[in-house]
């Protein structure tokens, strides 16, 4: 859960202060407060209405294009260019890290959190399918205590916005000093820098079969390296070949399994492949650093361990989800099938007329009948007792 707001500060204005001085303290700490849960409200409402011209216009461009620079060694020709080109195209380049939402954004405010001017906030974003994403955004308040959006992690690519786009400059034309500065290891051989270089081109211009041919020659030091396996996944998800994705998620799940940031990444690994234990961890590693209460997360907590016979425990977490947000579809989904599995029937007739009646599923056999978690309940007479009364 997003943690409180600690008592320090006012504890040392009590003891600097006389009583009206830390009252006056107090009332201007929880004022920065409430301007960074509005602000963001705000953001997420617009967002959910379509626009995104709030966000965009929340962000300092002269400060988040600095930020894209950072000490990266980045080419000043394209600097120059990119300077340029954000004069038309910045609110398009912002606009891109919701892309994965489609045409229909679902943003939820999931938390907010702020001492002095400084905040953070956590979003998720629903997905098709039953997926989702998560944006952590670093946050400021300026002098009149209007929300400023200075950066935020996106992970669903694994990285920070500034930091993606700061890579793709760095790429465009990438030189020895900068292409040396990825890596976290000295005494780089020139021919593996070499071999490094090219394969950030290949990655640049989307040439898999290349990127492939560099990386399987790869030094296992250079091939471990967290900016190769993080660009072979984004790569091979650019190109949408699942074959090759599979590749560079083994290679992430071998190299960087313990990353919160690769998680929603290698679910896509750990659940195909039937590692329910370790998708299970990587969903609890997420739901650590994300450090909120989220009912998409215990859904998805529930059935991770509904498939590893931990039917108790898929119901406390389904529990969880429908009580933290009860317009959650997939909570009462794992709701349905976690009491299935306990053959605790009536539970489960409870969790088919949410389904039914909220958001208006047809659940007769024949729609049911391809879950085999769900023989029980269909062979039960409570289904059988609610599918007459519901026709």
């Amino acid at each position: 859960m997003i943690k409180a707001i600690t008592s320090i500060l006012f504890a040392a204005a009590m003891v600097l202060c006389p009583p009206v001085c830390a009252d006056q303290a107090e009332e201007e700490e929880l004022a920065r407060q409430e301007a960074f849960r509005a602000g963001m409200q705000d953001i997420v409402e617009s967002l959910n209405g379509g626009s995104t011209d709030r966000f965009i216009a929340a962000i300092d461009q002269q400060d988040f294009v600095e930020r894209i620079f950072g000490l990266r060694l980045i080419d000043q020709r394209v600097k120059k260019s990119f300077r340029e080109s954000m004069e038309n195209q910045f609110d398009g380049m912002v606009a891109s890290t919701f892309a994965d939402s489609k045409d229909n954004m679902k943003a939820t405010l999931l938390g907010v959190e702020s001492r002095g001017n400084r905040g953070r906030a956590v979003v998720r974003f629903d997905l098709p399918d039953f997926q989702f994403s998560y944006h952590e955004y670093e946050l400021l308040l300026d002098d009149g205590n209007n929300l400023v959006v200075v950066d935020w992690t996106d992970f669903l690519r694994g990285e920070r916005f500034t930091d993606g786009v700061g890579m793709s400059l760095i790429m465009a034309s990438p030189s020895k000093p900068a292409i040396r500065k990825l890596l976290d290891y000295q005494n780089v051989k020139e021919a593996d820098l070499f071999q490094f270089t090219e394969l950030m081109k290949a990655a640049r211009d989307r040439q898999a079969k290349r990127y492939i041919e560099i990386i399987n020659g790869l030094d296992e030091r250079l091939a471990r390296q967290r900016v190769v396996v993080l660009t072979s996944v984004q790569l091979m998800k650019q190109v949408r070949s699942r074959r090759m994705l599979r590749t560079a998620l083994t290679y992430m799940a071998k190299y960087h399994p313990q990353d919160p940031l690769f998680s929603l990444m290698l679910l896509d690994f750990y659940f195909p492949t039937r590692q329910y234990e370790e998708a299970f961890q990587a969903l609890q590693r997420l739901y650590d650093r994300l450090d909120v209460d989220d009912a998409a997360m215990e859904a998805r907590l529930s059935a991770a361990s509904l498939v590893m016979g931990k039917g108790e425990d898929a119901d406390t977490h389904a529990e969880q989800a429908i009580n933290l947000e009860p317009g959650l579809e997939l909570g009462w989904w794992s709701a349905l099938r976690a009491r299935a599995a306990l053959a605790d029937y009536p539970r489960s007739i409870e969790a088919l007329s949410e389904l039914a009646n909220r958001f208006g599923h047809k659940l007769d056999r024949e729609a049911l009948g391809s879950d085999p978690g769900l023989k029980g309940l269909l062979a039960s007479d409570e289904f059988d007792s609610w599918l007459a009364a519901s026709q």
